[in-house]
Formats: C-alpha cells, sequence, structure tokens
C-alpha cells in the first residue's frame, strides 16, 4: 500500500478520536459533527455523507461505529476503515471504565445531575437536526407515506415492532414479485 493511504488512514484516525472523545450523547449526537469534518476537510460533499448515513443505519451496531468505518474506508480504504473504527471505540470505551469505576460516587450530585440533563436536551437537538436534514434529502411519494404511516399505526397498536418489520417484508416480497 501507498505511503499516501496510511497518511490519509492516520489522519482519519485523529478525526475521529477527537470526535469521539470530545462528543457527548452517544452516536447520533456525533454524526453531525463527522459530517461537518467530512465535509471541511474535503473528504465528501454533504449529499455523499448522506449516502453513506444510510448505508450506516442499515448495518447492525452502532451508527458511529458504522459511519467512521464507511468514511474511514472511503478516505483510505482498509487502513482508514479499521483505524476510523478503533479510533471512535477508544474513547467511550476508557470513559466507561473510568466513570464505571472512579465516579459512581459523584452521580448523585445536584451539578452532574444538572449537567447530564443538558447534554440530554443537546442531544435530542442534535438527533432531531440529522433527521430533518434525511427527511428534507428524502424523495415523498404517496406509497411511501402509506408505508410509514401503517408503520406508525401497527406500533401504536403494538408497540413491538417485530410485527412492522414483519408486515414491512411481507409487502416488499410481494411488491418485488410484481
Amino acid at each position: 500500500m501507498s505511503e499516501g493511504v496510511w497518511k490519509r488512514a492516520w489522519k482519519a484516525f485523529g478525526v475521529f478520536l477527537k470526535i469521539s472523545s470530545l462528543t457527548l450523547g452517544g452516536g447520533y449526537a456525533m454524526v453531525p459533527v463527522m459530517q461537518w469534518e467530512a465535509e471541511k476537510l474535503g473528504w465528501m460533499k454533504r449529499d455523499e455523507f448522506l449516502n453513506l448515513l444510510s448505508v450506516a443505519q442499515s448495518i447492525p451496531g452502532p451508527i458511529a461505529f458504522n459511519t467512521a468505518i464507511i468514511v474511514g474506508k472511503r478516505v483510505a480504504g482498509v487502513p482508514g476503515a479499521i483505524l476510523s473504527g478503533v479510533a471512535i471505540a477508544l474513547p467511550p470505551f476508557v470513559a466507561i471504565v473510568a466513570v464505571a469505576s472512579l465516579l459512581k460516587p459523584f452521580l448523585n450530585n445536584a451539578y452532574v445531575r444538572a449537567f447530564l440533563l443538558g447534554v440530554y436536551a443537546a442531544v435530542v437537538a442534535l438527533v432531531f437536526n440529522v433527521l430533518l436534514g434525511l427527511i428534507k434529502k428524502q424523495s415523498w411519494t404517496i406509497l411511501k407515506l402509506m408505508v410509514i404511516g401503517v408503520g406508525v399505526v401497527l406500533l401504536l397498536i403494538n408497540r413491538n415492532t417485530l410485527y412492522v418489520v414483519f408486515a414491512a417484508t411481507i409487502w416488499l416480497l410481494y411488491m418485488w414479485g410484481k
């Protein structure tokens, strides 16, 4: 492999390590930061990032990890994917170990609780921003709106998502067979 690939892979490692270290709120809070960094560094445009995000959401696993791997592969091939995945997973791992072992006595502190409530509100806003971007990008048809409506009704009737997935799979197989 060329030296340029490894240089880009280590650059991706640094970027994703920074994102994972400094972003509070989990994977969906990291996604807008990843998008901003990818655009700022010239790795990809907004539409391309949203397409990669759609792929990352369809793969089982944490959204931040999946997105980092896909973006890392796009930037620097397999080394980029591996280093990006490690970079995005390392800070939460260290933080979980630290919180579990060192900070447990402080979790009932009023200031800590207030801080966590503020973080929660910010995360909700960030997730809403990503969702809004995906909704705006979607080309809506009557059929898509009907499928969403049926899914919402099924979820309201029975909160078990298995029925929704089963019904959608049967419908898709029926439509594909036409």
